[in-house]
């Protein structure tokens, strides 16, 4: 079977990605979480803001276990198509001060904009 050709992966380590990211929060079960689109990661939490942050140190666990493993093709998975109409159906959230750093810094990847919008089922669009 022949294999696919893709970007060299070590090349990744050397380079520092900015990338912006797109999170649909919504309740499940008496919490919130947030479910961002472009990794199909989620954190929850009490309030949007704390579900936000736990979303982002997922992100950053698994930038860092991406980096370790060298299997990059873990990094970049979408979520389901059914998690980007609700956040085209959604709300614009401000956080406020938010900090989208990891504990410990990820070299290669920064957070530098977070888009957010609340998602509930009154946001539903009529058929």
């Amino acid at each position: 079977m022949h294999e696919a050709t893709r970007p060299k992966d070590e090349g990744m380590q050397s380079k520092r990605y900015k990338m912006p990211i797109r999170a649909v929060i919504y309740r499940e079960n008496g919490e919130f979480v947030a479910h961002c689109l472009e990794f199909d990661l989620v954190g929850c939490g009490d309030t949007p803001k704390h579900a936000i942050t736990n979303m982002c140190d997922a992100i950053f666990a698994q930038v860092e276990e991406v980096l370790r493993s060298g299997n990059f093709g873990n990094l970049f998975s979408p979520a389901d198509s059914a998690y980007f109409q609700m956040f085209a159906a959604g709300k614009n959230v401000t956080l406020g001060e938010l900090c989208l750093a990891p504990e410990t810094p990820v070299d290669c990847i920064e957070i530098e904009q977070l888009e957010a919008r609340e998602y509930s089922d009154s946001d539903l669009i009529p058929a």
